[in-house]
């Protein structure tokens, strides 16, 4: 029997930030239900893990890879905003076929877009509709902390006044961005945060409810031009970072892993050679190899899959007006930003059947 169910997704929500702030909710969560660290999916930004949560699939089966989509052939690119680049159902659509009633809750409008298919409501906080504003009030901008609490203000008003049957809330990683654990900013943001879903808790005490974040968040100290560093070398290329997107004030479309498109079909081992040497980069895989180490599409990844070390992020090519450059910035998009956490509460699978963030999409029985 179908049990209603809340699944939540605090975005950018690094574990280091738990040890600095006061979570009686979501400690209580873990007490009375399960805590545990799990893994998102490469590359570990927005886009790739809300729809692998949110499909219960990785890359492979949904097919997307990005925040951003580069064709090679025609030397044009887009927004991966729209549900025309979905290959898997969402769990909305498969609720919908078993009779159930979905709800999709998300501050970044683009999500609104690209996951709403199948949910018999779709809002985001970016774009609010008039009535909601009249219900919870005006929400704030994209880039501020209290956009996250109308949101889930919102979650509430939801569950109470049309009862879904499944609910997905996102949030955005704004302040992750902005403020390290321990920062007063993002102390007060995440208990903020467990405040609200402690009240979402308290009232619908019956509801499953599962908790993760999509990806982590770590300091970087410098930036690469790829593109800068190939041409050097006498390569030509085009390199596109996997964080790509529009929502730029906080990350710059600095992240730390990227896709490095070739001309002709030669090239890519030279081209190789060259950024496994560079300091600051960590891995270099072909296509194939990278689809298959992670779980990606190979349509929808480079001739290479490029990787940065703990302190380093890829910059748009131009971007920084030298091939390496100092920054201060905290992103994410690589390999050391995929440890989550994840809670949680009145779920019949337990803990162990939960490896990555996706699971909480992937264990709802929807297929039973």
């Amino acid at each position: 029997m179908w049990r209603k169910t809340v699944l939540i997704c605090v975005d950018g929500l690094d574990p280091a930030y738990l040890a600095a702030a006061g979570t009686p909710n979501l400690d209580a969560v873990a007490r009375g239900g399960f805590f545990r660290l799990v893994r998102s999916a490469m590359p570990s930004v927005t886009n790739v893990n809300n729809v692998s949560i949110v499909t219960g699939a990785f890359p492979e089966a949904h097919g997307i890879a990005g925040n951003y989509r580069y064709d090679p052939r025609t030397g044009q690119g887009e927004m991966i905003e729209g549900p025309e680049h979905l290959r898997a159902p969402t769990l909305f659509e498969r609720a919908a076929a078993r009779g159930l009633r979905g709800a999709l809750l998300v501050t970044k409008d683009k999500l609104r877009r690209l996951l709403g298919g199948g949910a018999e409501l779709a809002i985001s906080a970016e774009r609010p509709p008039p009535e909601w504003v009249a219900a919870i009030g005006p929400a704030e901008p994209i880039y501020s902390a209290q956009i996250d609490y109308w949101q889930l203000r919102a979650l509430a008003r939801v569950l109470a006044e049309r009862d879904p049957d499944l609910v997905y809330c996102s949030t955005t990683d704004y302040v992750m961005h902005m403020h390290g654990p321990g920062a007063p900013e993002a102390v007060r943001h995440l208990e903020r945060l467990d405040g609200l879903i402690g009240e979402v808790l308290a009232r619908f005490p019956d509801r499953r409810v599962l908790i993760a974040a999509d990806h982590g968040m770590a300091d970087k100290a410098e930036a690469l031009d790829l593109e800068a560093v190939l041409r050097a070398r006498g390569i030509a290329a085009t390199f596109v970072p996997a964080i790509k997107d529009r929502y730029v004030v906080h990350h710059f479309n600095m992240g730390g892993s990227g896709n490095v498109y070739l001309p002709g079909d030669g090239g890519a081992a030279d081209a190789a050679a060259v950024l496994a040497e560079t300091p600051g980069v960590e891995a270099v895989y072909g296509r194939e190899e990278a689809a298959a180490r992670f779980r990606l599409p190979p349509g929808g990844i480079g001739d290479l899959f490029v990787l940065g070390d703990r302190a380093t992020v890829f910059a748009e090519a131009g971007s920084l007006g030298a091939a390496r450059a100092p920054v201060r910035l905290r992103s994410h998009g690589g390999l050391h930003e995929t440890v989550v956490p994840l809670w949680g509460h009145n779920a019949e699978a337990g803990p162990d059947a939960y490896e990555w963030n996706l699971d909480v999409g992937r264990n709802l029985g929807l297929d039973e």
